[in-house]
């Protein structure tokens, strides 16, 4: 292929290769072992319900389980009957609705905006640092953000060409969404399109009574769950979950869950203060927060001059669904960054909109955004470098290579890309694949070598100890179930002087230390692991230098 033609060919297909580039971290997640605490228990409930077939009645290592929804464990339980327990088998339902999402996400924006927009929208959500997190730290927002943005879609198909299918598509979506967290599912919905319709005006369709169709499908799909949760909960008033006494399971599930977060009928509370996710979204959202953020305020502005009404031809479903969902789950005495990711297509959908609207009417200011962007993004290459120096040191000179490749590509795109949109678009993900590329071939593994409960948990599976001769010792892990594929029972202390010879235990370094100085507990070391809590980071760990000092030890130990 001649050089014009290679120029020509990769123009014409740069945005299928950036989606490809992000595919490839994708990809790479896929195979990173589980984190604690709740990736690795949904894993862990996720194959104990593959091997008892229990699907109503969701249990953890035996016991009631009252929190999220089915629908993560149903489809990761499945995967793992299709392919084996695996890290790729727990994470592969997460990656197809992550797809979907970026998909639906493109098609909302199609259908009211330019194609150029719609690509960019999408090229925007699967490039977020929220995404990449998604399809490595696995729990229900993955599934929950594609099936909203799809319901979405389709409802606001639905509204411009009244056609029942999509009605019927967005009920089952909706459906799915429920059982995957929650009624906070319909509330995003009515916050999205409610908030339109009103802000048009169109009592017409707001009071159409073919939503009560949408609702009763939904109602029907979610009887099996439901039915579930009555036989599990509601028929058991002496059961106490989550000290819960007697709770009814449909309750629960319909209010408790989301709203009692908020009303205080649940006692969770993290106290994360009201600007928690006002803090959080300034990474989650990167590389693209520096757009989205005067894009949200200048639609609030043109809300506002037009005396909150707007045309029937705007699109204000992406700004209702972010901003109310975002001031809602805000009110929450519970939170954590990831529960507003569900958000994310709206906000991109915003994003795209205004980048390709300010690169068409704004040069002057559009130019100086993007040169700001441009210096900003360089720290997306400054990290690879500094995990590559000071952090984990890679297995060969390939991967450095290759981002210094990449970077080479980032100022080649910058100083020679002919369209403005193109010089921010592509830059950017360039920057974003960079670092998303080192997160999931280096640090990430890295990083999880050190969770010791998986790498003896592997041990175990790999030895083919039988099930009745290993256990934890006053620990308790979701990943260690994981990766021996049990559920591994905690053993007592009575039990340490009577266990038969060749039973192996699992013990942090305070407890081996009990063990080995009693003389009627006759255990030897047979590995040892450095171990790490790998969701609380700290600069002393990560520095290779000082890591040694943060490590605790943990052991297989085994009776002889």
């Amino acid at each position: 292929m001649k050089k014009a033609g290679l120029s020509e060919w990769l123009f014409k297909y740069r945005y299928a290769l950036c989606f490809i580039a992000i595919g490839i971290v994708y990809f790479f997640n896929m195979f990173i072992d589980v984190m604690e605490i709740d990736a690795a228990q949904y894993a862990a409930m996720s194959r104990e319900m593959m091997q008892t077939g229990d699907y109503l009645q969701v249990h953890d290592r035996g016991d009631d389980y009252l929190d999220k929804p089915p629908l993560l464990f149903w489809l990761a339980s499945l995967s793992i009957k299709l392919f084996g327990i695996s890290n790729f088998a727990y994470k592969l339902p997460a990656i197809l609705f992550l797809i979907l999402a970026v998909y639906a996400t493109y098609r909302f924006t199609l259908d009211w905006y330019s194609k150029q927009k719609a690509i960019v929208a999408a090229l925007i959500l699967c490039s977020t640092q929220a995404f990449f997190l998604m399809s490595n730290d696995v729990r229900t927002d993955g599934i929950l953000t594609g099936l909203l943005i799809y319901t979405i879609w389709q409802i606001s198909t639905f509204i411009k060409k009244a056609k029942l299918l999509n009605l019927v598509l967005a009920a089952m979506a909706l459906s799915f969404a429920l059982m995957t967290k929650g009624p906070i599912a319909l509330v995003i919905v009515m916050f999205a399109v409610g908030g339109d319709l009103l802000l048009k005006r169109q009592w017409k369709t707001i009071f159409n009574s073919k939503w009560l169709l949408l609702l009763f499908i939904a109602a029907v799909l979610l009887i099996p769950m439901c039915y579930g949760l009555y036989q599990q909960f509601d028929l058991h008033p002496e059961k106490e979950v989550y000290q819960l006494k007697g709770p009814s399971g449909v309750k629960f599930f319909f209010w408790t869950q989301s709203f009692g977060r908020i009303t205080g009928d649940i006692y969770w509370n993290n106290n994360p203060g009201y600007f928690f996710f006002y803090h959080s979204i300034l990474w989650d959202f990167q590389p693209w927060i520096l757009f989205f953020i005067p894009a949200l305020i200048i639609l609030l502005i043109k809300l506002i001059r037009n005396k909150f009404k707007i045309g029937n031809n705007e699109e204000y479903i992406s700004f209702c669904g972010f901003l109310l969902s975002f001031l809602a789950l805000s009110q929450s005495s519970y939170k954590l960054p990831h529960y507003i990711f569900p958000l994310f297509p709206f906000a991109a959908t915003i994003t795209a909109n205004f980048i390709v609207w300010l690169a068409e009417n704004r040069v002057k200011i559009y130019n100086r955004l993007g040169n700001v962007q441009f210096g900003i993004m360089h720290l997306f290459f400054i990290a690879p470098v500094l995990c590559f120096l000071f952090f984990f040191p890679p297995a060969s000179p390939v991967l450095p290579i290759i981002i210094g490749l990449l970077f080479i590509l980032y100022w080649v795109l910058f100083k020679n890309s002919k369209s403005k949109v193109d010089k921010v678009m592509l830059t950017t993900m360039v920057a974003s694949f960079a670092i998303g590329l080192v997160m999931s071939t280096t640090f990430y593994p890295n990083l999880l070598s050190y969770q010791a409960e998986s790498v003896a948990g592997r041990e175990i599976t790999r030895l083919k100890v039988p099930q009745n001769m290993f256990y934890n010792y006053n620990t308790f892990s979701r990943s260690i179930d994981v990766y021996a594929q049990r559920i591994v029972p905690i053993a007592k202390t009575d039990s340490l002087a009577v266990f038969k010879k060749g039973t192996i235990l699992f013990v942090d370094s305070k407890n081996w230390e009990i063990i080995k100085h009693n003389p009627h507990w006759t255990y030897k070391i047979i590995r040892v692991y450095d171990s790490f809590y790998v969701t609380a980071l700290s600069i002393p760990f990560l520095m290779k230098e000082t890591r040694k000092s943060t490590l605790d030890k943990k052991y297989l130990i085994e009776k002889y």
